[in-house]
């Protein structure tokens, strides 16, 4: 009679032992899938963790003004219809904080553009008091355009291209593109370098096949401040 007693409290206390095992191994194998999901959400994009507060398609960049959604789009619009199309989608053209944007920005124009080449709109125009003026001591690289994105700031994002900007065709250059191209320079009747700006014409801006405006660059601030 002990002995079938014995036999019986035994067997219970294997199924019970089996149980908590199976229970434990489970919660492990939930709370795994679960961080998993989590973490893939947050790399997707689509406004959580590093992208947190940008919509999905945009580009999360942490400025000194707050976190700053960037989109590269593709098209040939003049400068005022670029603006209009990032306007539509709540934002504007964007301006260049720093060199860090300028690689991003290009890199995507490159996924865009068939042609691996071509310039986009980004959210400058030429002060008032240098409309008129070539480039000079006065009007110089850093002063002779302003940030029109209510958010890019400082002089680190003017990043010119030699004796750029020359505000060449009778002093009608008042608005700025950026070159992105695959090779490292691009020549026509000069010698341009991708990641580096120009000043153009805001209609009809003219230039080579390497170097027509093919896209423009959006931006708008981040719903969601950077995390301490």
């Amino acid at each position: 009679m002990k002995l079938i007693v014995f036999t019986c409290l035994f067997l219970l206390g294997l199924v019970a032992a089996r149980f908590d095992s199976s229970s434990s191994e489970s919660c492990e194998d939930s709370h795994s899938h679960s961080h998993g999901s989590h973490s893939h959400e947050h790399g997707g994009g689509g406004g959580r963790g590093a992208n947190r507060g940008c919509e999905r398609g945009w580009r999360r960049f942490n400025r000194p003004s707050g976190g700053w959604c960037i989109k590269v789009a593709q098209g040939q619009f003049s400068q005022a219809q670029a603006e209009s199309k990032c306007q539509v989608e709540g934002g504007t053209l964007s301006g260049l904080q720093d060199t860090n944007e300028i690689s991003y920005i290009t890199s995507a124009a490159l996924r865009l553009f068939p042609e691996r080449t071509g310039s986009l709109w980004v959210g400058a125009k030429r002060t008032p008091a240098c409309s008129s003026s070539p480039i000079s001591a006065s009007c110089n690289a850093m002063n002779s355009f302003t940030w029109t994105d209510g958010s890019t700031s400082g002089t680190a994002g003017f990043q010119w291209n030699k004796n750029q900007p020359d505000n060449a065709h009778s002093k009608t250059q008042q608005c700025v593109v950026l070159l992105a191209s695959s090779t490292q320079v691009v020549t026509d009747s000069w010698t341009w370098n991708t990641n580096q700006l120009d000043d153009v014409r805001c209609v009809n801006p003219g230039g080579s096949q390497q170097r027509i405006v093919r896209g423009y660059v959006c931006g708008k601030r981040a719903t969601e401040r950077r995390r301490k």
